[in-house]
């Protein structure tokens, strides 16, 4: 694989998650409304047989994050890969994962002060929605009073914006010129220690012949 832009792949990656959610809430929302309306991404995405493809999907994620160097964004994407192990049809904990990843990806995205306005505005479209989302989440967990309230609504639509931006916000944090290859280097911790040894035995040399 030749190097490329890491924003590149991560665009593309976008369009696949973006993909993948259509498919699975299409596919999903007749069954559970018995017609075509929005629903619960996290239910789409947690059945068969989407969840394993989300779940490469999150793996890959994960695999990335180790170029952006932050601890944040590692246990983001490794939250949303424990989400889709485990059902939402039985506990909370995929809702708790879903929500402690997305406040860790929110907070290592938040645009610096002389980062650009579109990277500032991006941040505030992105936490609207998720307020939105929020709200009609626990409606549809304390005041909805029939089944069909709780797992059909338009306002489901808030969910998909909210996700969607936000994995597109993690773009913002790339630099412009990171590339991503394919090549991994292993390392040998023997001749790693000699060789270090050596490079500061070379120093002392050089600092007694300066003296």
């Amino acid at each position: 694989m030749d190097e490329m832009l890491f924003r590149r792949l991560w665009f593309y990656g976008w369009i696949t998650l973006v993909l993948l959610s259509l498919m699975s809430l299409w596919d999903v929302s007749k069954i559970t409304c018995g017609e075509r309306i929005p629903i619960l991404l996290s239910r789409a995405l947690t059945t068969d047989p989407w969840r394993g493809f989300v779940l490469a999907f999150s793996l890959i994620a994960v695999a990335s994050s180790f170029f952006l160097n932050s601890l944040f964004m590692f246990i983001g994407f490794l939250g949303f890969f424990s989400a889709f192990l485990v059902s939402m049809f039985q506990t909370n904990a995929h809702n708790v994962l879903i929500s402690l990843s997305s406040v860790a990806i929110m907070y290592e995205c938040f645009p610096e002060q002389n980062s650009k306005w579109l990277w500032k505005l991006h941040w505030w479209w992105t936490t609207a929605w998720g307020i939105v989302w929020i709200s009609r989440f626990f409606y549809s967990e304390f005041g909805c009073v029939t089944v069909r309230c709780s797992q059909c609504s338009y306002f489901f639509i808030s969910e998909y914006l909210f996700f969607w931006s936000m994995f597109i916000l993690v773009r913002w944090r790339i630099p412009v010129d990171e590339e991503i290859h394919d090549r991994i280097q292993f390392i040998n911790m023997k001749k790693s220690v000699e060789t270090t040894m050596l490079e500061k035995n070379t120093e002392r040399v050089e600092k007694k012949i300066i003296f």
